[in-house]
């Protein structure tokens, strides 16, 4: 059953999702908001970050079994491949081959926002990468 189709999913999005991106969107430059749309069973947010010099096209899909499952991240811009970069541009956010107590993710305390914020800080420290060699944050890995 899709996100977008059970009962927990609907009050889940009502509720705590739509009412963060609102305020995520409130003030922002047009050009930086988010937008959400239905692509297949997941909710698609599109939306573009400058966390320095460059400004990126981002996607956040939130799959069937968000919240329970974090949200798939990737960037639609074009980069040079890194070591914190899985196929198809997905950020490496949450520790790969987690279990649910060993992920950064925690469904009871983040929403789509959070993941959004870590993808300003992922690309923050590509950028950092991109000229130096070195990822600043090991535990971003």
């Amino acid at each position: 059953m899709s996100l977008l189709d059970s009962e927990v999913g609907k009050r889940r999005l009502l509720t705590i999702e739509i009412p963060v991106i609102e305020r995520y969107n409130e003030g922002r430059d047009p050009d930086f908001r988010i937008r959400a749309h239905r692509v297949g069973a997941a909710l698609v947010l599109s939306y573009r970050l400058k966390p320095g010099h460059n400004v990126y096209e981002m996607e956040t899909r939130l799959v069937s079994s968000y919240p329970t499952v974090p949200p798939e991240t990737r960037v639609l811009t074009a980069l040079k491949h890194c070591p914190h970069l899985l196929e198809g541009q997905t950020m490496c956010l949450w520790r790969q081959g987690s279990t649910r107590t060993t992920s950064r993710w925690d469904p009871s305390r983040f929403t789509c926002i959070f993941a959004i914020q870590a993808a300003w800080r992922w690309l923050a420290c590509y950028e950092i990468w991109h000229e130096t060699g070195e990822w600043p944050l090991p535990e971003a890995k």
